[in-house]
């Protein structure tokens, strides 16, 4: 094909396959200014009749019956409860969003046809589309036709936020009850979700609250953050709003009254402990011979300082190791009550995770660091008893539910749900036998791996396949006949470049 160097024509043609034949021929390097913003428009109109085309794709296998042949064209009169899960391997993606990419698009392709005909025509754009099922989906359908003739007309020009306040004026003005029920729906959502951001610090939302009950939550921080910052705190107003949400929510200031807040804050009342969390941590970070990253299972990397902060702070926690071979996989779980000199009580609980690879234990077994010794000693006295004391796990195959000890190993191995696509933590997931223990699986660390509620289910009673062909690695055959390979993460991610030889002085 050769190159074309202008835009003419570029916008009389509709999008599909002429238009994006047309584009793949554009030179931009020798296109003139003013072509440049019709082949920008142009390609932003096949942008949009592709994104429809996708979700009509989503769509038609959300329909598609799972309990048919392979070979068959079979449908369902609507989306099973499954249906999204086909998504997740397809497309990697979380459960969460293939459920919401399958729910707009069968919104848009079925109860939104003059939505999806827009967007196909490339008239409106993706973002625009999903303001229209927001806003509209639930509808009566006489309502719908109405808001639609009306709107979609006016569409193109508008941004989303005045698309958004247009139709929100239109629904609760027009249909009042609808209104209702759009914000009772968004309001049985509500949940909080936390975040690690790209620096490494966290986000904290609460989603779908109440107006009233959050300009409440508003007012009371701003106010005990203008009371401390009168009393002389150096901090901004933002810092301290920030302080106190986080001290109110994590228990250091859940018994104070407001006076002993705002003394606390200004260093003469103590506080309370904060609430212990999960932490996993490589043994090397907390000894400072690295600055590796630890983790918060479910939220994400922590950095090393802030790392051996909070392992150092829980004491009274529970304590866990993880002896690991050199691709960072675990070879030997297992619980330690020794702890470290440095170690002081000052979150309530919590759960510590202390990683380490074969080799660096016995380097420390060499030269313990001061204050490790009797957790060194520990770890490397029960790797080296681990051949005797691992027959145990499997010592019960007949068992309905499994051990303590073959119940923790095996969420130590696995670390998160290992459905497809799924992080959800190996601590909020459930034993699952790979063949079923009614049909005469063992209950054993070869038949064992974690599954969510949902993904334990999707095997039960989704129509979906699951083997186990050695410990620790899962295939997953979806009723369309897709085939997941899933193994857990390695507990210790292996370094881009080799460990120094030496150890540093302790």
């Amino acid at each position: 094909m050769s190159a074309v160097t202008d835009a003419a024509g570029l916008a009389e043609m509709p999008p599909g396959p002429s238009l994006a034949a047309a584009l793949a021929c554009i030179d931009r390097a020798r296109v003139s200014n003013g072509d440049m913003i019709e082949v920008l428009r142009a390609r932003y109109r096949l942008r949009a009749h592709l994104d429809a085309q996708l979700a009509a794709d989503i769509a038609d296998i959300g329909l598609r019956d799972p309990r048919s042949d392979r070979g068959s064209v079979a449908y369902l009169p609507e989306p099973g409860q499954f249906a999204a899960d086909e998504l997740r391997p397809a497309l990697s993606w979380t459960r969460r969003r293939a459920e919401a990419e399958l729910d707009f698009s069968w919104e848009l392709t079925v109860r939104l046809p003059w939505v999806f005909d827009a967007l196909d025509s490339g008239d409106i754009d993706l973002p625009k589309a999903r303001v229209f099922a927001t806003y509209l989906a639930d509808l009566p359908l006489a309502r719908r036709t109405e808001i639609c003739a009306a709107v979609l007309p006016k569409a193109p020009g508008w941004t989303t936020g005045r698309l958004a306040a247009h139709l929100r004026k239109l629904v609760i003005s027009a249909d009042p009850q609808s209104a209702r029920e759009l914000y009772e729906k968004a309001l049985a959502r509500r949940r909080v979700v936390g975040y690690l951001d790209s620096a490494g610090t966290a986000v904290l939302s609460a989603n779908d609250i109440a107006p009233e009950d959050m300009a409440a939550a508003c007012t009371r921080i701003s106010r005990l953050a203008a009371a401390v910052k009168r009393r002389g705190h150096p901090a901004r107003m933002d810092q301290l709003r920030a302080d106190l949400f986080c001290g109110l929510l994590d228990g250091t200031l859940h018994s104070l009254s407001r006076t002993e807040i705002i003394d606390h804050f200004l260093g003469s009342v103590p506080s309370g402990k904060a609430q212990g969390i999960e932490v996993r941590a490589e043994l090397g970070t907390l000894l400072g011979i690295s600055r590796r990253p630890g983790e918060l299972p479910g939220w994400g990397p922590l950095l090393a300082d802030n790392t051996r902060s909070a392992v150092l702070a829980q004491r009274g926690g529970s304590w866990y190791f993880a002896v690991c071979d050199d691709d960072g996989y675990l070879l030997v779980p297992g619980i330690t009550r020794r702890r470290p000199l440095q170690a002081r009580d000052l979150r309530d609980g919590g759960m510590v995770e202390l990683q380490v690879s074969t080799s660096l234990l016995a380097r420390l077994m060499e030269s313990p660091p001061v204050g490790w010794e009797a957790v060194i000693a520990d770890i490397a006295a029960q790797y080296a008893a681990w051949p005797t004391a691992s027959a145990a796990f499997d010592s019960q195959p007949g068992r309905r539910f499994p051990t303590a000890g073959l119940r923790r190993a095996n969420r130590m191995r696995d670390r998160t749900c290992r459905g497809p696509g799924c992080r959800r933590p190996a601590t909020e997931s459930q034993f699952d036998h790979t063949v079923d223990h009614a049909r005469g699986g063992p209950t054993t660390d070869a038949n064992g791996g974690q599954l969510c509620a949902h993904d334990h289910d999707l095997k039960t009673r989704g129509h979906w396949c699951l083997k186990q062909p050695e410990p620790g690695v899962f295939l997953w055959t979806s009723p369309l006949g897709q085939v997941h390979r899933t193994r857990g993460d390695p507990v210790i991610i292996p370094p881009l470049t080799a460990p120094e030889d030496d150890l540093p002085p302790f």
